[in-house]
């Protein structure tokens, strides 16, 4: 079997799972080709560049520039040859296609070119199975793929990451303040209200324009939300996967309802997570990112790549305050101008770390592991937390309870800072064993969540045209 995976990065979350379920499948004895916007994929994955070579649109608007007379014409035609010429020039594509999405609030319907260059090199790779996952990020045209896709008979699979597939716009809406009821044509509520649910019917005064994918000016959440509805619906041959009941369950409120949706947990690496054993390493790890000097104080630790609005910075820095001086509160992952904003006596900040070992170091050395998010579609440092024998908290929150049990840790209302230092306490105090936080790890243990995967492309296609008409044809052969 021949399979193309798409996704916009090769590293990352997302990016490492395309990776992965590249290298199981080359290990079964399937082919695999991975189609990525940004990052490079490892050496041993045959993988495909989109966009890399899209300098197209670049040469024409230089030439449209270079025929004007003006100052800024001729420095921007000058400043466009610049780019063409540079080492830049790779990202041209991503690089347009940002500008045009932030002024236009379309993003998705440019990279027109890089597109059907992707659908070339799919013709030429023939897959018997596609498997997309985030296909926003500045770096597809959709129509052109989705037309692509419609044209095939063969097997789709599609990995919803997060919600922006059924939405005009956003890619989390809980969060959302003030969104007006779809029939309403006021602009706000009179009452405050949290969290949107104009994409059941269809979207349009959308009150997170400015999120990702930001538009700067225009709302067209609602031409985006009908247009995505007639290209994603109708694709013979597709299945939907979400990492957690959760975000299936808000897919079977969509327009994509229609489709068969699995719920397929992410993986963790449980060689790569795991409890550290060495005493000196975490002395040196604990130096490292100054948590050497917190004595005999209780550890809560949180970690996130981002420490964006929805991750709960915030509520980080109230529960240090409740808890007091016995417990030192640290934030892993912040860049250096939220370090030097945070409060005194307050919240640790700790810079982000690129090593697994140094991570495993400091979920290993916390009394508690702690996530103040409140938009997660599964909430993987829960699991990284727990793979290293920590117990765990979070907010009754989206998909983050469905990975926290009794045995392991505990769950509170959302945005009850008082409720999280009480949980705190009760669980340096009376800590859950070690055992069961490894033991619920294991549930999410990456070689048998990447299997699913496998068993379910190959279920895919033994039940595809494809696999009816190599069937048909050795049987052919074969009575000759």
């Amino acid at each position: 079997m021949r399979i193309a995976q798409i996704n916009v990065v090769s590293s990352f979350s997302t990016g490492r799972i395309a990776v992965q379920l590249c290298r199981l499948a080359n290990a079964a004895g399937h082919k695999t080709l991975l189609c990525h916007s940004r990052d490079h994929a490892p050496s041993d994955i045959a993988s495909y560049r989109v966009g890399s070579r899209d300098h197209a649109l670049i040469r024409r608007m230089q030439a449209w520039f270079a025929r004007r007379s003006n100052l800024f014409c001729r420095l921007a035609a000058g400043a466009l040859g610049k780019l063409c010429s540079s080492r830049l020039s790779v990202m041209a594509n991503t690089y347009l296609h940002i500008a045009l999405a932030r002024l236009t609030d379309r993003a998705g319907f440019f990279s027109r070119g890089a597109t059907r260059r992707l659908v070339r090199q799919l013709r030429r790779f023939k897959p018997d199975l596609i498997h997309l996952h985030n296909l926003h990020g500045y770096y597809l045209h959709l129509p052109t793929l989705f037309k692509y896709l419609k044209e095939q008979d063969i097997p789709v699979v599609w990995t919803l990451h997060d919600c922006w597939a059924y939405t005009g716009h956003c890619a989390y809406y809980t969060m959302a303040k003030n969104a007006p009821p779809l029939e309403s044509k006021r602009r706000r509520a009179q009452q405050e209200t949290v969290g949107c649910d104009r994409w059941t019917a269809g979207c349009g005064k959308c009150v997170l324009k400015r999120s990702y994918p930001a538009s700067l000016w225009r709302d067209q959440s609602a031409r985006n939300w009908q247009q995505k509805r007639e290209m994603f619906c109708g694709v013979p041959h597709m299945v939907l996967t979400t990492p957690s009941e959760w975000l299936r369950d808000e897919v079977l409120r969509s327009f994509l309802k229609n489709y068969p949706v699995y719920a397929l947990p992410n993986g963790v690496d449980l060689s790569v997570f795991t409890p550290c054993a060495d005493g000196r390493y975490m002395e040196d790890v604990a130096r490292s990112y100054g948590l050497d000097g917190i004595g005999e104080r209780r550890l809560v630790l949180s970690v996130a790549a981002v420490w964006d609005e929805r991750k709960g910075l915030d509520d980080l820095i109230e529960l240090a305050e409740k808890l007091g001086p016995e417990y030192c509160v640290a934030a892993v992952g912040l860049d250096e101008y939220q370090i030097a904003a945070l409060p005194k006596n307050t919240v640790m900040g700790v810079r982000r770390t690129g090593n697994v070992n140094d991570l495993c170091a400091l979920y290993t050395a916390a009394d508690v592991y702690v996530s103040t998010s409140r938009e997660e579609t599964m909430g993987m440092t829960l699991v990284e937390a727990l793979a290293c024998g920590t117990q765990v908290i979070c907010y009754d929150a989206t998909a983050m309870p469905e990975i926290v049990t009794v045995d392991v840790g505990e769950v509170v209302p959302v945005g009850d800072t008082d409720a999280l230092a009480e949980a705190v306490r009760r669980l340096c105090d009376n800590p859950k064993s070690d055992a069961d936080c490894l033991s619920r790890a294991e549930d999410y243990e990456s070689g048998q969540r990447f299997q699913a995967y496998i068993r379910l492309y190959e279920n895919m296609y033994r039940h595809s045209p494809a696999y009816q008409d190599a069937l048909e044809k050795a049987a052919y052969t074969d009575d000759e």
